[in-house]
């Protein structure tokens, strides 16, 4: 078999679902710029999925949970049109922390299915993805919603069910397309803060959990053709009326730390926002042997800056780390590198403002 070929047939969701932003071919600078406008609510049918007509797609929904005892879980949901690489699919990706006095332990997994089973139960308010499979998010926003993950693989079951409520209402910016390089980039925040209740499970280990949670959902009309240089999310949940998250694609244009994106949060009562427009100072860490920021300075539309510091790293996770080393090397030289997501504490610092002790989630490109 080809490296080509090798390639084709290990290339999963992830992947795609991650690399989601097209950009133009080296040495081309590209042009990227944030939404005008207003703050403004998304309706609530923004939850389903944008992109379904095209001919090429990447779209996915990103679930992070924070619970009280300390566990932290990750959900994707995804779908992705890879045009002649591979036929169209959804999937789930989940990524479970549960804290412990030696370290934490984390279990990770990624499902997909070809996406004719994909459900979208609009009467019901449900997009599962296979009817016979227990992986569905349901719940008509921002009045209730649900998250559902019972699935096997690799020797451990996995049982997730958690339902929100006390639900933030979605917010985005203008029209909520982000431009890079002509491209529109959908950048919704369905549920900047909810409390949760419900239980997290995996094989032996049950909790009943009680905490926050946060998601955003991105979608893209184009297969990435070029790669990210990076992205980055920071999530701060004090109580319902006070909260702070923000999100930002850094593309690999070499030159100028332009940024897409925004910082939305809510100090006592009122939400507010900021485009993000570009990242004017970084430090670099060495992380499970990769460079990744550890402290950036970002500037946003309104001339205020704001600094992102990691403080703690949990968890880091490769895409193309369930493939053995023929096929990850085949599906490196195809896609030009590999997506690698860190996950952790951090505290986001601003003037007039006492620290920020939140959660980040970046990824880079190698």
């Amino acid at each position: 078999m080809s490296s080509s070929q090798i390639a084709k047939s290990c290339i999963s969701f992830l992947v795609v679902a991650v690399l989601f932003v097209a950009l133009v071919p080296a040495g081309i600078l590209a042009q990227i710029s944030n939404p005008g406008g207003k703050l403004a609510p998304v309706s609530p049918d923004k939850i389903w999925p944008q992109t379904l007509q095209g001919s090429h797609y990447n779209e996915f929904w990103n679930y992070q949970i924070y619970l009280d005892d300390g566990t932290k879980v990750h959900i994707i949901y995804s779908v992705a049109n890879f045009g002649s690489l591979k036929s169209p699919v959804s999937g789930v990706r989940l990524s479970v922390l549960f804290p412990g006095s030696n370290g934490p332990q984390i279990f990770q997994l990624s499902r997909e299915y070809a996406i004719e089973h994909l459900i979208q139960d609009k009467q019901n308010n449900r997009m599962q993805l296979r009817a016979e499979r227990d992986i569905f998010f349901e719940g008509k926003l921002p009045d209730t919603h649900r998250v559902r993950v019972f699935t096997r693989k690799d020797g451990n079951q996995y049982d997730i069910d958690l339902t929100f409520c006390n639900i933030s209402p979605g917010y985005t910016r203008g029209s909520g397309k982000f431009n890079v390089n002509g491209e529109p980039i959908g950048m919704l925040t369905h549920i900047p803060y909810a409390e949760v209740t419900g239980y997290v499970a995996v094989n032996d280990i049950r909790k009943v959990v009680t905490g926050s949670a946060y998601m955003d959902h991105t979608y893209q009309y184009q297969t990435t053709t070029s790669l990210l240089n990076s992205g980055y999310r920071f999530v701060y949940h004090e109580d319902a009326d006070n909260w702070d998250v923000i999100y930002f694609l850094l593309p690999d244009d070499g030159q100028a730390r332009k940024t897409v994106g925004y910082r939305l949060y809510k100090r006592n009562g009122e939400v507010r926002q900021a485009s993000i427009e570009r990242i004017t100072q970084k430090t670099r860490r060495r992380v499970s042997g990769k460079n990744i920021a550890l402290t950036m300075e970002i500037e946003m539309d309104n001339g205020e800056r704001l600094r992102i510091t990691r403080s703690d790293d949990e968890e880091t996770f490769s895409v193309l780390g369930e493939l053995n080393w023929i096929a990850r090397r085949a599906a490196r030289t195809f896609l030009g590198g590999e997506v690698i997501d860190f996950r952790g504490s951090a505290h986001l610092l601003e003037d007039s403002q006492l620290p920020k002790m939140g959660e980040y989630n970046f990824f880079v490109v190698d």
